[in-house]
């Protein structure tokens, strides 16, 4: 592929319809997340919470799989040079790292005005020189979330490489979904117990798959979105063959995965091994990618266009509300419900909406600042989140 190909791409703006359903399916998690821990497991009600924890696990390695989506769509086939190399990671690391790094600051802040609370300045800013912090810092776990950014920073690091490597040899992109699954496997069952490795969520080669997986996507989309997107004119027997177990293969590993949540939470023992889960996962968390770029592109032509409007825009503005929902979540984890059965589901309702709209809303407004990517990256203009057919690069940022 040349760089004249490359560069002809067109914009998918219904990937950030994506990212609006990956960044909806955080916020589930983490809102239903106190509900499967202490709500009562005799209650009918508690199988629909553990449903909507479990159902959205596919979160964090879509993103992931759509960040090698975008990274391989928009630079495979371009060539790589010292300056190119540097643009890249100006372009990508900066906009991510320096995010990350003001949140680690803000949330072990955080952590120590709601923990221990404020003694005086002294000892406030003494909590920033303890070495655990460094330590966290580097891992992403000055707050629970923020792991998922230190992987995202480690696979833009990694990529040049892997697309230096592929272009010196351009036939690895046809197995690089094989490799990244065998590296994997490799880093979790062989290197992490040999080495005693700890955070092991911290690292990228756990992930590596679902990365690659989205690579090989990226590669080859112009060759396979005849295929991924549903259009009844084009339909063949085939075709439908394909939508059909692409989605049994989504909904069923994903029921699984529920079934497997409940029988956990309610008698503390898994349905199966946990390398057989391991593999459930991986079917789930792959066949989501394809399914919600699938979905993305039915709702981007079908659904009312000021509908599609506010999902691209939340899922332009994803990353910031990644960044900001803990706080809502926590504040409203505080919230007593009274021990009323109405007001516990109506507290976990509405905890999900405000976790996802006021951060949606805050970020929305920063973007008249004109540093606002120091906090949340780059933010879309009105135009950008509006539905569109010109053409322009994809940004990743989340």
């Amino acid at each position: 592929m040349s760089l004249t190909q490359s560069a002809k791409k067109p914009h998918l703006p219904e990937l950030d319809i994506v990212r609006a359903i990956g960044i909806m399916a955080v916020v589930m998690i983490h809102s239903t997340s106190s509900a499967v821990n202490s709500y009562d497991h005799a209650s009918s009600f508690y199988p629909v919470y553990v449903f909507l924890n479990m159902f959205s696990k596919f979160a964090v390695p879509v993103f992931i799989f759509l960040s090698g989506f975008v990274l391989f769509y928009n630079y495979f086939g371009k060539p790589w040079t010292l300056k190119s190399t540097g643009q890249f990671y100006k372009k990508r690391i900066t906009k991510l790292a320096i995010p990350f790094i003001l949140f680690s600051f803000f949330y072990w802040a955080f952590v120590k005005l709601v923990g221990p609370g404020f003694v005086d300045l002294k000892t406030f800013i003494g909590y920033f020189a303890d070495p655990v912090f460094w330590d966290k810092l580097l891992i992403g776990k000055t707050y629970t979330h923020l792991y998922f950014i230190v992987i995202i920073i480690q696979f833009y690091l990694l990529a040049p490489l892997m697309l230096s490597v592929l272009k010196k040899f351009p036939a690895l992109g046809n197995h690089i979904v094989w490799i990244g699954l065998l590296v994997q496997w490799l880093f979790i069952y062989k290197v992490v117990p040999l080495y005693g490795l700890t955070n092991t969520a911290s690292y990228s080669f756990t992930y590596l798959f679902y990365f690659a997986a989205g690579a090989f996507i990226g590669i080859h989309y112009l060759k396979l979105a005849g295929w991924i997107k549903i259009r009844k004119q084009n339909a063949s027997a085939g075709k439908i063959s394909a939508w059909v177990a692409l989605w049994t293969l989504f909904l069923g590993s994903s029921i699984y995965m529920v079934m497997n949540g409940y029988h956990f939470n309610a008698y503390n023992k898994f349905l199966i091994s946990s390398k057989q889960l391991e593999l459930v996962n991986e079917v789930q968390c792959v066949t989501a990618g394809l399914a919600l770029i699938q979905l993305s592109h039915w709702i981007y032509d079908r659904w009312n266009k000021t509908l599609v409007r506010a999902l691209l825009h939340i899922g332009a503005t994803s990353f910031g509300i990644y960044l900001l929902h803990p706080v809502v979540t926590y504040f409203n984890r505080t919230v007593p419900t009274g021990g009323s059965s109405f007001l516990y589901h109506l507290w976990a309702a509405t905890g999900f909406l405000i976790a996802l709209l006021l951060p949606w809303l805050i970020v929305s407004l920063s973007a008249r600042w004109k540093w606002h990517w120091l906090l949340f990256g780059p933010l879309p203009t009105s135009k950008k989140a509006a539905p569109s057919n010109t053409n322009s690069n994809i940004s990743a940022t989340l």
